[in-house]
């Protein structure tokens, strides 16, 4: 299936997340990490995130991801990022040619995904990103990717060569079996080995190659707010010094 949109690493693979429970914090850590630049942006006020990006092929990049700390009202995402003690890769993103063809394709295949949504699709401002994106579900799953369609892509995005390279993208699951043929019909071509829960990616660097590597996330939205609520109760009652 041509839909699916392989970047010049050779992957299947638009963008990789790096949760961090502080954005600037972050930044600094890929960075004496790698010895590349990461290009920190400015925080989007009506989001909860504030985001950097490392080019990690051509319009490819690893997106550090935290909370806006301008951001006040209640977004569980958001709340994960701030419970973060170290940076953890979150999810994964394919890019489509035609959102609504994917669309179709999984409807054919009895596959879930949800949290469909249009971005600035009919916004004159050429400034800002447009594009569609959903979640391959059911529920948020690391080892399972959101889709995109970039209908425009950010203006921030150079033609420079990146400084970094994605070397390597690993995915674990017990289920793998399931997920690799949801994969299969979807016309993914990337595959999650038998085992633990887990995600990894190995990058080339300035500074050699460096590997991120985690136990993956499983959230369905009960699951999400019963988490937070016991982080909450933890960090509540924890002794303080």
């Amino acid at each position: 299936m041509p839909n699916i949109i392989r970047r010049s690493h050779g992957l299947q693979l638009d963008h990789i997340g790096l949760g961090v429970g502080d954005t600037r914090e972050g930044v600094k850590w890929v960075e004496e990490h790698t010895g590349a630049t990461v290009e920190l942006h400015d925080p989007e006020p009506d989001q909860w995130y504030w985001s950097g990006s490392l080019s990690i092929g051509e319009v490819s990049y690893l997106e550090i991801i935290g909370p806006n700390p301008e951001w006040t009202k209640f977004q569980p995402f958001n709340a994960l990022l701030k419970s973060l003690k170290e940076p953890q890769l979150l999810f994964w993103f394919i890019a489509v040619m035609d959102f609504k063809k994917f669309q179709a394709t999984a409807r054919e295949n009895k596959v879930k995904l949800q949290q469909i949504e249009a971005i600035n699709i009919d916004a004159r401002d050429d400034k800002n990103a447009s594009y569609w994106r959903g979640v391959i579900g059911p529920g948020f799953m690391t080892e399972r990717p959101n889709v995109i369609e970039w209908v425009r892509r950010p203006q921030r995005e150079t033609n420079t060569p990146a400084q970094c390279r994605l070397k390597g993208f690993r995915l674990a699951n017990p289920d793998a079996d399931q997920i690799n043929s949801v994969f299969q019909s979807l016309g993914i071509e990337l595959s999650a080995a038998n085992g633990p829960s887990k995600i990894g990616i190995t990058l080339e660097t300035p500074r050699g190659d460096w590997v991120i590597e985690n136990a993956g996330l499983k959230w369905t939205m009960p699951g999400m707010l019963l988490e937070l609520a016991s982080l909450w109760w933890k960090t509540r009652n924890s002794p303080t010094l």
